[in-house]
């Protein structure tokens, strides 16, 4: 638009030259456009400024996140002053995101709805946090994590972006410490979310009522541990996930199934041995798996939810209410074997600066109680929850067939 303006003024001021007869390089440039000043408070105080969801639910571009909001409560909380950040994904950015959905979450709304939870708590940052920081810095979200301690984004600052003689206003405040240097401002560039996506905004600084600020971005922000389906987990834990999923592809491809389907649309708690554990047990299997012993051994480490119950996906720390913990396997379903359970358990650590230990146990080849660690737990996808493990967890042997 500049150029184009630049290219009008000059064969404006060449037309009127050559009439008049003086200098055609006599020509009067307009003046540089000056760089976007920070908006670090709301202006006036915020009066007149809508509500937090007053804004979000007559905004088109966000009328995706607003129904989600809506369906897991959110919209209540949203509807009186607020004084924290929102970066929300517009329309685009969350089909993009659904699009990658395996499951078939209409059918299990209230799975679902605990899985859009812990997704939209990740944008929520919990205090104001405008688009112009004094240094990169990492943001605390209201999504907390296994350990208690909150997932954060990182607001990254580009400072290339402020010429060295900014005007006084572009400092915290001109009417205070006079004559004294005050911390420069930069604007956010983008974000960078736990996944290590690089997000940029569609809209930055948007202030609500209670001094809080929302953001329009272009990209569904993703914690260290939330993933729109398992396949997408298994990509972002290539070094853990990667030998599980391909023995997936391989009793899919030789039972002419699809496992993964089976797994990604059943509400319940997935237990995934390590690459170093499945190489381990195969290289040391007396004989040649089958394929249908491979999908027996799958199928013992998937625990559906009773009723398809939110309830039913085990999250550290873990239920002790035996409806669901120890839970029936996918194995003990099919075998029609109550024994066929897995118990999971945390442990206290003495040392209160250390996180709990997290086990399974379970029966093993010669039907004796084993025990497996959990590495990595809770990775939540739409319909469950997945536990990376140490063990593969071999069941009886009489129940492999």
């Amino acid at each position: 638009m500049r150029i184009l303006l630049v290219t009008v003024l000059v064969c404006l001021a060449l037309s009127g030259s050559a009439s008049a007869g003086s200098n055609p390089h006599n020509i009067t440039k307009p003046a540089p456009a000056k760089p976007e000043k920070p908006h670090v408070q709301p202006p006036k105080g915020c009066r007149g400024c809508p509500t937090a969801w007053a804004y979000i639910s007559s905004t088109p571009s966000l009328s995706a996140v607003a129904g989600l909001l809506k369906a897991i409560g959110l919209d209540a909380a949203l509807a009186g002053p607020f004084n924290g950040t929102l970066a929300l994904p517009t329309n685009d950015a969350v089909a993009a995101y659904t699009v990658q959905f395996k499951a078939d979450v209409t059918a299990h709304p209230e799975v679902f709805n605990s899985f859009l939870a812990k997704l939209l708590n990740y944008h929520f940052i919990l205090r104001s946090a405008p688009a112009w920081q004094l240094d990169t810095i990492a943001l605390s979200t209201r999504y907390m994590s296994w350990n208690a301690f909150p997932h954060r984004v990182t607001f990254v600052v580009d400072k290339s972006a402020v010429p060295k003689a900014a005007p006084k206003t572009w400092q915290w405040s001109a009417k205070s410490w006079a004559n004294k240097p005050l911390p420069r401002l930069f604007p956010v560039s983008h974000i960078v979310d736990e996944q290590g996506k690089n997000v940029t905004f569609a809209k930055k600084d948007t202030f609500v009522q209670g001094g809080g600020v929302i953001h329009s971005i272009n990209a569904v922000l993703g914690a260290s541990d939330v993933f729109p389906s398992l396949t997408a987990a298994g990509a972002a834990y290539p070094q853990t996930m990667s030998s599980l999923m391909a023995m997936v592809d391989q009793v899919s491809a030789a039972l002419n199934i699809s496992v993964i389907d089976q797994i990604e649309n059943t509400p319940g708690t997935l237990a995934t041995p390590s690459n170093l554990a499945i190489i381990a047990t195969l290289t040391q299997f007396p004989i040649i798996p089958t394929p249908q012993m491979l999908y027996a051994l799958l199928a013992y480490h998937l625990c559906p939810a009773p009723g398809g119950s939110v309830k039913g996906l085990l999250y550290t720390r873990f239920t002790t209410n035996p409806k669901f913990n120890p839970c029936l396997t996918l194995l003990g379903i099919d075998k029609k074997e109550p024994s066929l359970k897995l118990q999971y358990k945390s442990t206290a650590n003495a040392d209160v600066l250390k996180p709990d230990t997290n086990t399974i146990t379970f029966l093993d080849l010669n039907n004796e109680a084993a025990q497996a660690g959990i590495l990595v737990p809770d990775i939540t996808t739409p319909l469950a929850v997945t536990h990376v493990i140490d063990t593969v967890l071999l069941p009886p042997v009489s129940n492999l067939a």
